[in-house]
């Protein structure tokens, strides 16, 4: 006779806190403070911040913007300020972006080893994981559902990395799915184009 394990009735949810404020660019580089106030940011459903991140444009603002609403990357929450380089952020989403790839690939790896600052709290009948870093969170977010994680298939989308709501999904908006769309149309009246040619040059041997 077996029997379930007791942590069968356990809720798991896992959050990234956000406590920064005062965000700007100073030179090369991104500086901003730490605060004791938190927001806590979850999964959710649609857009998640790990797709934000891979197709963030690099520019410094657009990185100034990214930090401003879910902090550093690879900080560890801390005290007074903080700071990093503009290139030290684009070489973090370089080898995320390299990850996301192995994900779409050969799917989820067989062990991951988040970075340090991780916390475990139980409320209300939820086993809540506190994400030491942004990177943590981003990573568990494609983690939770590697299935899902994909590039899209237009040439040079401007943002390729997402994140599907479905099983066929294989564009990562509207516009490159009709894009797509559009190019099975030209291909197939291209074909007719070329049989009615051919057609027409078989007749013309025949008379």
């Amino acid at each position: 006779m077996s029997t379930l394990p007791d942590y069968r009735f356990i809720r798991f949810r896992f959050y990234t806190p956000v406590c920064v404020r005062s965000i700007r660019l100073v030179g090369i580089s991104i500086v901003g403070e730490w605060t004791v106030k938190e927001q806590r940011v979850y999964p959710e459903r649609g857009i998640t911040v790990a797709q934000r991140f891979a197709n963030c444009p690099g520019t410094p603002d657009a990185i100034r913007a990214f930090t401003e609403k879910y902090g550093p990357v690879a900080h560890t929450q801390g005290v007074g300020e903080f700071r990093f380089t503009v290139g030290e952020w684009v070489q973090s989403q370089h080898e995320f972006k390299k990850f996301w790839r192995v994900l779409v690939k050969v799917g989820s790896p067989g062990r991951y080893w988040p970075l340090e600052g991780n916390a475990v709290e139980f409320r209300n009948r939820w086993l809540h994981f506190r994400c030491g870093t942004l990177w943590t969170f981003m990573t568990f977010e494609l983690l939770s559902q590697p299935e899902k994680v994909r590039l899209c298939l237009r040439p040079n989308c401007a943002h390729p990395y997402f994140v599907a709501q479905h099983g066929k999904e294989q564009y990562c908006s509207t516009d490159c799915a009709n894009w797509s769309q559009a190019q099975l149309k030209k291909y197939w009246h291209e074909q007719q184009r070329e049989k009615r040619k051919a057609a027409g040059k078989k007749n013309t041997q025949t008379r």
